[in-house]
């Protein structure tokens, strides 16, 4: 009698050793603070992009792995080390972007200087990490931790104009005084709004931020410190040229209605208000007497009219993406549950259905399906044996195949979700189908409900029934996590081969012939079924018993 599998897959097999435990034995306070402090650096499941990069469990321990041995003093981009950080940094690069211009401009006296110093601390320790942190290589989809690379790709990058506002040029004055242009290199941070840009941005996907609401939160954070620098700078620019030309009784600062402001905050009010004066193209309302006056308010006239158009245009953007983002998508979410309210289905089924079809989104199984129908010939055959010829070729059956036969075989693939606790294949029913895990894991449980072994990327089952059409299967495959599995079905198979009759006789007799030899193993007693995943044995040609 054969027996079903669970519906819950609880894991029996022993579970592996933590690494950071071996590389940090111990129990004491000391051991404790090292591994945690290593493990807020490596990769983290609660980043998002781990589920996006590192797609399955395989992947996952062997980043850790590498990081650990490889790498053990960077810290992966995709670690809760560097969700801690990159959210503290997002306030207070904001927090810095408003102070800094408010003490350059209305604290000349330095009496609020230890306050810059220690904004160009924090700066500079951002500046470090950056240095120790790895990056995802787009192009080699692959997590670059080599600490020459990252160095190398930082300092082509932003590293200069990252690094300049923060040297502290002002204690290279001899005067008592620092001079004003190497004071000002300090204004230069406007420039780690990029930083800040990066930084939110990845917030964005951590903490599951409604798209809608994180941009118009963008564009008010942009929007406020863009202002608030100009409305700064209206004062600063003709403090700076007093102190190169000399003071000017015609410059607006130096006027009676200035002359009233006697507190800082009431000065800075005046200048706000000429600042968006100007920004809406009314600076011909305020009364400008001096050369760098007129020049400033006329480009921040010019300023104001694109950052009006980039805010119309970002609304536009904004209003149309409402009810686009993911329309399909959403669509049919709703066509679900519309569906599991009418059928009443109960509450885990209809989060299983909901769980399956969110994770086929996030795979882009019908966005790839839409560029496969609509590429060239040419295009089509070199997409396929990037994404499948690796995979095939590790098919022992497929190992000698030429490459044309191979690239119709990955055409006649398709691709299944699996979320964890689904039943792939069922023992006691017929073998139809290969099998390869692209991503995720599955375990193999015997015909007792015995658990076996784990397979992972890369592995397959169920070869043999392509060429034998009176295959049982004996075991049944449960995915552990959610998988992304290629389907090659034996109808498909025949029709791909059918035009080579010889070839298809050919690789009857070497499934034959590797059927026997699993026979002869099992009636020895030499059949090891924990070694299944490493061996790669296909569990749907194990036989109780032989037939003629």
């Amino acid at each position: 009698m054969q027996h079903s599998p669970r519906v819950e897959h609880v894991c029996k097999m022993p579970k592996e050793e933590d690494p950071l435990t071996t590389l940090i034995p111990g129990t004491s306070v000391w051991s404790r603070l090292r591994r945690w402090f290593l493990r807020t650096r490596i990769v983290s499941r609660r980043h998002p992009f781990t589920r996006w990069c590192v797609k399955s469990n395989k992947a996952f321990r062997y980043d850790i792995s590498r990081h650990i041995e490889s790498y053990p003093y960077m810290i992966h981009p995709f670690s809760s080390f560097r969700i801690m950080w990159e959210t503290a940094m997002t306030v207070f690069i904001i927090a810095a972007l408003i102070v800094t211009p408010i003490l350059f401009t209305f604290f000349v006296n330095h009496e609020k200087w230890h306050i810059n110093h220690a904004i160009n601390a924090v700066l500079v320790c951002d500046i470090v990490l950056w240095f120790l942190t790895g990056y995802y290589d787009h192009q080699t989809q692959s997590i670059i931790l080599d600490s020459r690379i990252v160095a190398s790709k930082y300092l082509r990058g932003f590293f200069v104009l990252n690094v300049l506002p923060v040297l502290p040029l002002e204690f290279l004055a001899t005067a008592r005084e620092p001079i004003w242009f190497l004071k000002s290199v300090n204004l230069l941070k406007i420039v780690w709004m990029r930083n800040l840009l990066i930084y939110s941005r990845r917030l964005y996907y951590v903490y599951r931020i409604n798209f809608h609401l994180y941009k118009i939160a963008e564009m008010g954070v942009i929007m406020v410190i863009y202002v608030h620098w100009v409305a700064c700078l209206e004062y600063y620019i003709p403090l700076i040229v007093a102190k190169v030309a000399g003071p000017d009784d015609e410059s607006w600062i130096r006027s009676a209605y200035m002359l009233k402001r006697e507190t800082r905050f009431q000065i800075y009010l005046a200048c706000l208000h000429r600042a968006l004066i100007a920004l809406a193209a009314s600076a011909h309302y305020l009364n400008m007497q001096t050369t760098e006056d007129i020049v400033y308010n006329l480009i921040l006239t010019i300023l104001g009219f694109f950052a009006f158009i980039y805010l119309l245009a970002r609304f536009l953007q904004l209003m149309t993406t409402f009810h686009s983002t993911n329309k399909r998508h959403l669509k049919l979410i709703q066509q679900l549950q519309q569906y599991m309210r009418h059928k009443e289905l109960p509450y885990f089924l209809q989060r299983r259905l909901l769980a399956y079809y969110n994770y086929r989104n996030q795979k882009g199984l019908e966005r790839d399906k839409q560029i496969m129908r609509y590429v060239s010939p040419y295009l089509r055959e070199k997409l396929l044996l990037h994404n499948y010829m690796s995979l095939l070729k590790n098919v022992e059956l497929f190992r000698h195949l030429p490459q044309t036969i191979v690239t119709q075989l990955a055409d006649a693939l398709h691709s299944e979700i699996f979320i964890t606790n689904d039943v792939l294949i069922k023992a006691g029913t017929r073998g139809d189908a290969l099998y390869i895990v692209a991503s995720g894991t599955v375990a193999v449980f015997n015909n007792v409900g015995k658990e076996i072994c784990h397979l992972e990327d890369g592995a397959y089952f169920g070869e043999i029934a392509l060429v034998m059409e009176d295959e049982w299967r004996i075991a049944s495959v449960v995915a552990v996590e959610n998988c992304e599995v290629h389907v090659l079905s034996r109808v498909n198979f025949q029709r791909v081969l059918a035009p080579y009759p010889d070839l298809l006789t050919h690789l009857q007799n070497v499934a034959l012939a590797f059927l026997e030899q699993l026979l002869s193993l099992e009636e020895a007693g030499e059949l090891d079924f924990s070694t299944l995943a490493s061996v790669k044995i296909n569990i749907s040609s194990i036989k109780t018993r032989r037939r003629d």
